[in-house]
């Protein structure tokens, strides 16, 4: 129902309620029928109300008309532009060297390098130690750096990838951690420190089997150096006293 019809109804009932009147003050009957009437004007209020309520919800629910919406339009980009201008303001205040943009312009950079499949594995763990750094490591990059360390080249750089998220690492990184400390302690010996000393830090997060803890317990009973062996010991809740000879 569009304004131009609500308007036409409201007039024909105007229109009927004088018929009405009309018609019974012409009557040739002495004897008005003030109850039938009455009765009409009531009914010819109501609808009259009727038609005004509708006419004011379809008011209400017309769209705004082209130019007022640009001018809201306008009012509001004058006013993102003012917030814009003094934070930017703001910003030359505490930075006037830009060093705080600079940090997130690195930081961003460093993101998109670790992200990259394409950037190799020493540009990825350089690139994730600036967002450890700075507390930007998420699910994503995390993710990139877990494949270096399963796919690395050499144990160095899988100790060099290990040591950015040792202090992070999920329970689904507990197997590949425990075959890499089994084979740097095969034959009696002990190999590869770094990658050790961030596997058994990457192991306090973890829950290790009996046999884990018996690899445990083998290196901080034998590892000839003090450091290592209590970190390992540490690891199985295992306080190591070196007897001196």
């Amino acid at each position: 129902m569009n304004k131009q019809f609500l308007t036409i109804l409201l007039c024909l009932s105007l229109l009927g309620l004088s018929f009405v009147l009309y018609n019974n003050a012409m009557s040739e009957d002495a004897d008005l029928d003030v109850s039938e009437l009455e009765a009409k004007i009531k009914e010819l209020n109501e609808s009259l109300k009727e038609l005004s309520e509708e006419y004011a919800e379809l008011k209400s629910s017309l769209p705004v008309p082209v130019e007022e919406q640009l001018i809201q339009m306008k009012d509001k980009i004058s006013e993102l532009d003012s917030v814009v201008t003094d934070q930017t303001d703001l910003l030359r205040k505490i930075d006037p060297n830009g060093i705080l943009q600079d940090t997130e312009n690195w930081i961003s950079d460093s993101y998109d390098t670790v992200i990259d499949e394409e950037e190799s594995g020493w540009a990825k763990v350089r690139s994730a130690e600036i967002l450890d750094r700075f507390n930007r490591m998420d699910e994503a990059a995390y993710n990139s750096i877990v494949d270096v360390y399963l796919n690395g080249e050499n144990g160095r750089m899988k100790a060099y990838a290990l040591g950015v998220i040792k202090d992070n690492v999920t329970q689904d990184m507990k197997d590949p951690l425990m075959e890499n400390l089994k084979e740097l302690t095969e034959d009696g010996e002990f190999k590869n420190g770094w990658l050790m000393g961030n596997i058994m830090d990457a192991s306090k997060n973890l829950s290790l089997s009996e046999e884990d803890e018996a690899t445990f317990l083998y290196i901080a009973q034998n590892h000839p150096n003090d450091r290592m062996a209590k970190k390992a010991g540490e690891v199985i809740g295992m306080e190591v006293e070196r007897i001196e000879d």
